[in-house]
């Protein structure tokens, strides 16, 4: 997490208008009222990427069972939390990243769960990074991620206060698996040798977005929430100006965004006051192995965590705060454990609730009982869906929700329980503003990774990328036209 800043010190963000107090700068959404015509005619809807990780992979369940287009393909059941999604979604089937490790392109890549996680966004085998730039074994190396290539782009640098975001839900229980920690806990790198690590506290998440800093006497962000003082409170005669010359639809809409704020905000106070224990920011944090697994304690609640979470990168991409985020649901081989999630049993097209609860997502779940690991992805689809769905409810300019301007790619780097880098999990939600078809089930044969970002970067974003990650067969980078309008 970077060091807070005065607005003044920041980009300023065109499109939206700021409301500044003591110690704060909230940045509103899109309201038509306040832009200016002269702007309007040169700035477009901005489009935005959103990479979320899904640990450990996913059961085989998860693919539809057909492929085609509209009526022609049905969700799975492990899918299933995506159903009122499934007009702005694209599963695809068939993609691999074996490719970036293998000149023979195997999708056996050893060990596993800390050599293909690095890869997920950048593939490049981090191994081959290190022995480049003369590193040691495990150190910080990798290649620069998807997410930070279009960061770094004129299409995007510059245009919000905020580069990108990190953002995660870390457990205390994940093990490194005897390579380096930082390709386990961070997808996201801006160089070769710099991990961008996850922000995981919701408190610190929200100050940043809300462009809250140490204000007059030394007030701090915390000190302001122990004292029931709200960030709204110090932008109340910001507000009332603003107010003042908006319409009538565009004051309601403002008022929503404000209620969203406090909801957060009031949200976040609760969760303090518990003593909500949160895993620590430090990516450095001690490894653990199986046998030291234990329940999680200390009043945190990963619903709680995982719903302001949600809501805080939804209300960052709504005010243009950022275009670029990534969102790691767990490290890589996450032991945390999921007693609070109900088992069901699954087939191919439904699930039913079953006895009991699930276990730990790792040895218990991808490892060891279907149900457990289908159970698992499914309660994680779930949450994901309601992130996509707030994004729904979020019109833009152009007549499009926030999520219908973004393209949302869910996905995992290894296939399930075998830990293959084939036949990889992956859904896209949404269309980049009109750009991605939707509403389907696109199956490829052992389609390189790269050439999906590829096709992103170029198809959609128009970034005019020639070359992308790695790959050892020595086949080119391609463009993936079946998923472009």
């Amino acid at each position: 997490m970077s060091t807070f800043q005065p607005p003044a010190a920041r980009a300023r963000v065109s499109r939206r208008a700021v409301l500044r107090g003591a110690g704060v700068a909230l940045t509103l959404p899109w309201l038509e009222s306040l832009v200016r015509p002269a702007s309007a005619q040169v700035l477009s809807t901005p489009k935005r990427f959103v990479a979320i990780y899904l640990p450990n992979g996913a059961p085989d369940l998860w693919r539809p069972s057909a492929a085609g287009a509209g009526s022609a393909w049905q969700l799975s059941s492990v899918l299933a939390p995506l159903a009122a999604l499934k007009s702005k979604l694209t599963v695809i089937s068939g993609l691999e990243n074996g490719s970036a490790f293998n000149p023979s392109g195997s999708a056996a890549v050893e060990p596993s769960s800390s050599r293909m996680p690095g890869a997920w966004l950048t593939c490049v085998d981090a191994a081959v990074i290190r022995k480049k730039l003369g590193l040691a074994d495990k150190a910080d190396a990798n290649g620069v991620s998807v997410d930070q290539v279009m960061a770094a782009h004129a299409a995007f640098a510059g245009k919000t206060p905020l580069p990108s975001l990190q953002i995660g839900l870390t457990s205390w229980h994940s093990s490194c698996d005897t390579g380096a920690c930082s390709t386990m806990r961070s997808v996201s790198w801006q160089t070769e040798t710099k991990p961008l690590y996850k922000t995981v506290d919701p408190s610190l998440l929200f100050d940043q977005l809300m462009g809250v800093w140490p204000g007059p006497g030394g007030t701090t962000p915390a000190s302001r929430r122990a004292a029931r003082q709200s960030v709204l409170d110090a932008v109340q005669e910001s507000a009332g100006v603003a107010r003042a010359r908006l319409s009538a639809s565009d004051k309601l809409r403002m008022d929503e965004f404000l209620d969203s704020v406090r909801s957060v905000e009031q949200r976040l106070v609760s969760s303090e006051n518990r003593g909500c224990a949160l895993p620590p920011s430090n990516p450095n944090f001690p490894s653990v192995d199986g046998a030291s697994i234990q329940r999680n304690t200390g009043g945190y609640d990963r619903n709680v965590h995982f719903d302001l979470m949600n809501e805080l990168l939804a209300l960052a991409l709504q005010c243009d705060r950022t275009r670029i985020a990534s969102y790691m649901l767990e490290d890589e081989r996450s032991e945390f454990v999921y007693d609070f999630v109900p088992r069901r049993t699954f087939t191919a097209l439904t699930s039913a609730p079953s006895t009991g609860f699930c276990r730990e997502w790792y040895a218990e779940g991808q490892s060891g009982n279907p149900d457990d690991y289908a159970s698992i992805v499914h309660y994680h689809l779930g949450k994901v869906a309601a992130f996509c769905q707030r994004l729904d409810g979020m019109i833009e300019d152009n007549g499009l929700s926030v999520l219908d301007n973004s393209v949302i790619f869910l996905g995992a780097c290894m296939h399930g329980s075998d830990h293959a880098a084939d036949r990889l999990p992956a859904f896209v939600v949404g269309s980049g503003g009109g750009s991605l078809k939707t509403d389907q089930h696109r199956v490829f044969t052992k389609r390189p990774l790269r050439d999906f970002y590829f096709t992103l970067m170029n198809g959609v974003f128009d970034l005019g990328v020639a070359d992308f990650g790695v790959n050892a067969t020595g086949a080119p980078i391609s463009l993936l036209p079946e998923l472009l309008v």
